[in-house]
């Protein structure tokens, strides 16, 4: 079991690294934090990696931060450190949020401002790159977590994040309305026309909107999102339609999504369950969990299958997989009530810290990489451009993962009226 102790002990050797690895430059979070390293040398990925995301600097030898700053990158790494400086009582811990932040509204540029644009309040991609193409999973951590870290002494927070869930509201609605009319089975182009990218089914995209959204009508009693809510849940169980084919199982799975999706999927069905109770939500909760629960290994890992990363059953894959599935146990379990669900948790987080990088050099000690080679014992196991072991993330893993330390500690849950999974 994972004590309190051993937890927070966790989460401060992360967050050394990111103050001291050059992820988030300066240390004091005023210019946001990059969106990840990349280990170059020896990385078949790495000419794509630079060419298709040109804003970099070198760390020294083979080692380069991936400058480009998104939304929600920054502010996943914010409220890491804003629920730090309570649980550590560090309270400088809280100016590197607010300084993150800050960046974030005052200087970054990703908000769009005009209100007379159809993408009013959404944040584009990341700054300096081009920042106006809007994703759905991007958006709805923005506005998750602007709603969290508003409770926290910045209600001018709300209103950007209640904004963004009604643009996102309207364009996510309007998808499943085309949806509805092409049909299911159809391999029409209901996102054609629609200002913004990710509308698919998979819970990567449309979970986590509908986690957000939820969150947002919880903050705010005029917004309405149950719409969207029942739309989606019941068709995430069938996996993707006829005009989406994106991100399939493995050859010879029998499941509708890879295992990454059903991590997405516990997470935000249970979210949204807590908030909305009866809703379609709940029986997408349980059937993630099942998935989960089953395909975890007795060291605590699961098989790595989603295809932007290496896929095999001895690779943990820290992108897309280990660290939502982590976050989808702790807050299945509070809901639910189900210890199969805590158990499962317990070995995953006992696994995470097992593998937490220990190496004395700065750009990596206390990290999590992309990969972790369970076969070798060792980080590893290859590389996409966007995924893989010599990608390290800080938002989407190394955020992630240490709030999943927070949350098992008793502070902090994505809970729309919960300060705690305890």
């Amino acid at each position: 079991m994972i004590s309190r102790t051993q937890a927070l002990a966790v989460v401060r050797r992360n967050l050394k690294w990111f103050t001291q690895s050059g992820v988030m430059r300066p240390q004091d979070g005023f210019w946001g934090v990059a969106e990840r390293l990349a280990i170059t040398e020896g990385n078949p990925a790495a000419e794509k990696m630079l060419s298709s995301f040109p804003c970099y600097s070198r760390l020294g030898e083979g080692v380069v931060a991936m400058e480009h700053r998104r939304a929600d990158c920054c502010v996943q790494t914010a409220w890491l450190f804003d629920l730090a400086a309570d649980a550590l009582k560090r309270p400088a811990l809280r100016a590197v949020a607010d300084n993150i932040l800050a960046y974030l509204t005052q200087r970054s540029g990703l908000r769009q401002r005009d209100s007379r644009c159809d993408t009013f309040g959404l944040w584009g991609w990341s700054n300096p790159v081009n920042s106006t193409n809007y994703w759905t999973d991007d958006n709805s951590w923005v506005v998750m977590l602007l709603l969290k870290l508003a409770e926290n002494g910045r209600p001018d927070l709300k209103p950007l994040a209640i904004q963004t869930a009604r643009t996102m509201h309207r364009h996510v609605g309007a998808y499943f309305e085309r949806l509805k009319s092409i049909g299911f089975d159809n391999p029409g182009k209901p996102t054609e026309g629609i200002p913004m990218n990710g509308l698919l089914l998979n819970p990567h995209w449309l979970g986590l909107s509908c986690m957000a959204l939820s969150n947002a009508a919880a903050a705010d009693p005029d917004f309405e999102c149950r719409d969207v809510i029942d739309a989606y849940f019941p068709m995430s169980l069938k996996g993707p339609p006829a005009s989406q084919r994106l991100h399939l199982p493995l050859g010879g799975l029998k499941r509708p999504w890879p295992l990454s999706e059903y991590a997405y999927l516990g997470l935000a069905a249970s979210v949204v369950a807590l908030q909305m109770p009866g809703c379609s939500a709940e029986e997408a909760a349980l059937s993630a969990g099942r998935e989960l629960i089953e395909r975890q290994f007795p060291d605590g890992h699961f098989p790595s299958e989603h295809g932007e990363s290496p896929t095999a059953h001895h690779l943990a894959d820290m992108i897309y997989t280990e660290n939502w599935a982590v976050l989808a146990l702790l807050h299945l379990h509070a809901w639910s009530g189900d210890t199969v669900y805590s158990d499962a948790a317990r070995r995953s987080l006992e696994f995470l810290a097992r593998i937490q990088d220990a190496t004395p050099d700065r750009r990596f000690k206390g990290c999590w990489r992309g990969m972790f080679d369970t076969q070798s014992g060792a980080w590893g196991g290859g590389d996409r451009f966007e995924g893989g072991a010599n990608s390290i993330y800080s938002g989407w893993t190394n955020a992630p993962i240490s709030l999943a330390f927070l949350f098992n500690s008793g502070t902090g849950s994505l809970f729309a009226d919960h300060s705690s999974l305890i």
